[in-house]
């Protein structure tokens, strides 16, 4: 009997002398019985045949398709594999998920598709989902899949962090992996900030293998973050000594120095890097910002000025020109250099700052050109110039001018949730039946906003006694963003205004854990008034009586309590 694997080794050979062409479909000929697992069949061996004589033509979709339904129909591991390269090959993620899908339902064993599935839901950011595949390739020693998960660890939640740390603990893996297993894990408690058990692990993979560079470095990086500088340079040097040129080990040195407030020694390493290396801009870019981070700002102003007269099409670099400007107290400059950042991911914070820095009501006509220019020139970006224009005015009081703004604008873009937004809250202190249509309007567009959602009943709770409403908007607001401290404190609130006063207390309590606020301390302080207890109250107004001693809310605090 010839089995499907062969088919695809006497498909390879027949397609070297032309004894099948592609023009034939399928239909020509009349193929019947049932396919039997391992066993040829005639549509399967004529089908192999097509995918490899197409794959000679380079046609690899046509011969995909082909071997990813012969995947399907015959259930054979090495078909299932040959899905596989030809997907690797397109560099196609969702073939490549299906056939390495096909491949593990074919043989379970296989280590390799397990590895390439949990490769591309880590990828995707698919953690979880990520999770057996991971752990199958791990027990098949695919070690790969430690290296990638490493490389994702910024993406992944605190519950990602925590199962996967789960799985690696109970994980029994080959000795040859245990160090890498052992770093991996260290990585996971640093990405949680549990810095002592990851010091802990690091060390575990050091007694193992004690020359793995990587081990010795995560070592040196979490004692700083441990404060323990001295030991963290003691760990590093050996590395130094080994790689002098290390851009990573001659970064982590000197902030240690610095940290160490050896400043001068730090100083000097960053100018010795520079001139060894004098093409590394992200190098020298990135010593310039160690600078600034430790305010040494002329050395740092230096460093982007020379790198700004090798590529003056950088303009980036005028954003950390203008921070260091703006920490010498020299605004004139700062904002100058604000705006002559014209793309990069700072480009909007840029602007938002030059804008920011005009800090007296006659600064209006400046901000109004500055806004005007800005819009001509990124016009893409209009909806939050705009914003920004009203935020500064409605900050100096000229609020009517910062909604007569964006009513212009709403005639253009009627449907715009983000002005419609700006202008409920504007409005709402002025005409809450106007800034009530406002909120309404962007639900309608927008109805699972969990910001609008709590803005709106938060709002009521303020303009009116429509309770129950409020609370219905703002327990969907909650139930969209459980951890909001501001949407806990309007649950609260609204509670407090049902008289629902136990209730309120909890949440309360709960959003000035979160978010030590004064006007949230003011609703904590009502609601317990309202269960009479009012030595708790009294103690909560006398402590942000001292730590907000300017605060509006104080006085309504002292109000909930008096009543």
């Amino acid at each position: 009997m010839i089995t499907v694997r062969t088919a695809i080794v006497i498909a390879s050979f027949l397609s070297l002398f032309g004894c099948a062409t592609q023009s034939h479909s399928s239909s020509d000929a009349d193929f019947s019985g049932d396919y039997l697992s391992g066993e040829l069949h005639a549509q399967t061996l004529y089908d192999i045949l097509s995918a490899e004589l197409a794959g000679k033509a380079e046609d690899y979709r046509y011969s995909l398709e082909k071997y990813l339904s012969q995947s399907q129909l015959t259930k054979d591991p090495g078909i299932a594999k040959r899905a596989v390269r030809i997907a690797q090959h397109l560099r196609d993620t969702q073939a490549l998920t299906k056939a390495a899908t096909l491949w593990i339902a074919a043989d379970p064993q296989e280590a390799e598709p397990h590895q390439l599935l949990a490769n591309i839901l880590i990828n995707q950011g698919k953690f979880s989902d990520a999770l057996p595949h991971f752990n199958h390739a791990l027990k098949l020693g695919q070690h790969k899949v430690l290296l990638l998960l490493s490389s994702q660890l910024k993406n992944m939640s605190k519950a990602d962090l925590l199962a996967y740390i789960d799985l690696l603990k109970d994980s029994r893996i080959s000795e040859d992996m245990q160090s890498n297993k052992l770093l991996t894990l260290g990585l996971l408690f640093n990405q949680l900030k549990n810095h002592q058990e990851a010091l802990d692990y690091f060390n575990q993979a050091l007694i193992l293998d004690p020359d793995t560079p990587t081990a010795v470095y995560q070592k040196a990086e979490t004692l700083k973050n441990l404060s323990r500088f001295t030991e963290a340079l003691q760990t590093l040097d050996p590395l130094l000594a080994k790689n002098p040129k290390d851009r990573q080990y001659n970064a982590l040195q000197i902030q240690l120095l610095f940290s160490l407030n050896r400043d001068s020694q730090a100083l000097q390493k960053i100018n010795s890097l520079i001139t060894l290396t004098p093409e590394d801009s992200a190098l020298h870019n990135y010593l310039a910002l160690t600078a600034l981070d430790f305010n040494h700002l002329s050395t740092s102003r230096a460093i982007f000025e020379n790198q700004l007269q090798k590529n003056p099409d950088n303009t980036t670099l005028y954003f950390y020109l203008g921070i260091i400007a703006e920490r010498s107290n020299d605004f004139n400059l700062a904002i100058k250099n604000y705006l002559q950042v014209d793309s990069g991911n700072n480009l909007l914070q840029a602007h938002t700052r030059a804008v920011s820095l005009h800090t007296d009501a006659a600064d209006k006509s400046k901000v109004e050109k500055i806004s005007a220019e800005l819009i001509l020139s990124n016009p893409t970006a209009k909806t939050t110039y705009l914003l920004m224009l009203a935020d500064w005015l409605k900050k100096f009081k000229f609020t009517s001018e910062a909604i007569d703004i964006l009513s212009a604008q709403l005639k253009i873009e009627p449907q715009n949730t983000d002005l419609l937004y700006a202008r409920a809250m504007y409005l709402e202190p002025l005409n809450f039946a106007a800034a009530e249509q406002d909120f309404q309007k962007v639900l309608e567009i927008t109805p699972d906003n969990p910001i609008v959602l709590n803005a709106f009943g938060y709002t009521l709770t303020l303009h009116t006694n429509r309770y129950q409403e409020a609370l219905a908007l703002i327990e969907k607001a909650l139930a969209l963003s459980p951890k909001d401290p501001a949407t806990i404190d309007s649950m609260g609130w609204v509670l407090y205004k049902l008289q629902r006063f136990e209730e309120a207390v909890s949440y309360l309590s709960k959003a000035f854990a979160l978010y030590n606020d004064p006007e949230v301390a003011s609703h904590l302080i009502a609601a317990l008034a309202g269960m009479q207890q009012y030595e708790e109250a009294k103690q909560l107004l006398l402590k942000i009586s001292t730590s907000h001693p300017d605060s509006i809310f104080i006085e309504q605090a002292r109000k909930f309590l008096e009543k």
